[in-house]
């Protein structure tokens, strides 16, 4: 149970709130795990799913909070149906001197790195299911199945390529997690009107 302060506190930072969201499916995913012995056993596949979609939207979700609270705290009017970190750079090229306050998460953002990947998997998991189970074929392996992500990507004629990323899924998502928390925290620290108290 939380107490009051740390209530009052999430309720009013929207960008803590969804971190802490993420953390608790996370945990949940976790507690999954233990009570099956392997988030790739059959029963538990809807909850596994389940937890990490939401663990998906929750981490993205945050950095999307963060943007609209710049938007805000900054006064940058960019309207709700024309928003993205481009037109929130440009606001703040335009109306701060924190020109360089994006720069970080506009490079995790590139292809291939971490951010695009995350998002890409939580853009994927609003359409299919993203998770692939592996079975380890040799007979004498102790190895139980796992599961895996997959990702969506183009060949050169722009034909769909399932690419399973060689990632443990908790590990994955507890390093996403503080990659995020990290990034997040960062911007706060170096424009201390977006902190919270």
């Amino acid at each position: 149970m939380e107490n009051d302060s740390n209530v009052h506190r999430l309720l009013n930072d929207r960008v803590g709130f969804r971190l802490y969201a993420a953390e608790h499916h996370l945990n949940r995913l976790k507690e999954i795990r233990e009570l099956y012995g392997n988030i790739a056993e059959e029963h538990a596949r809807i909850a596994v799913e389940m937890e990490i979609d939401c663990f998906l939207s929750q981490a993205i979700g945050a950095v999307d909070s963060l943007l609209y609270q710049i938007n805000t705290v900054f006064d940058l009017g960019v309207p709700d149906n024309h928003f993205s970190i481009h037109a929130i750079q440009s606001g703040l090229s335009a109306k701060t001197k924190y020109i360089a306050l994006l720069n970080e998460l506009d490079n995790a953002r590139k292809p291939g790195n971490w951010y695009s990947i995350l998002n890409e998997l939580r853009n994927q998991s609003m359409h299919r299911t993203f998770l692939k189970k592996v079975i380890v074929a040799h007979a004498y392996s102790e190895e139980p199945p796992r599961i895996k992500f997959l990702r969506i990507q183009k060949d050169i004629d722009g034909n769909p390529l399932e690419y399973e990323m060689n990632e443990e899924i908790i590990p994955y998502l507890e390093s996403s997690l503080e990659k995020v928390s990290t990034l997040i925290h960062g911007i706060r620290k170096n424009a201390p009107l977006l902190q919270i108290a």
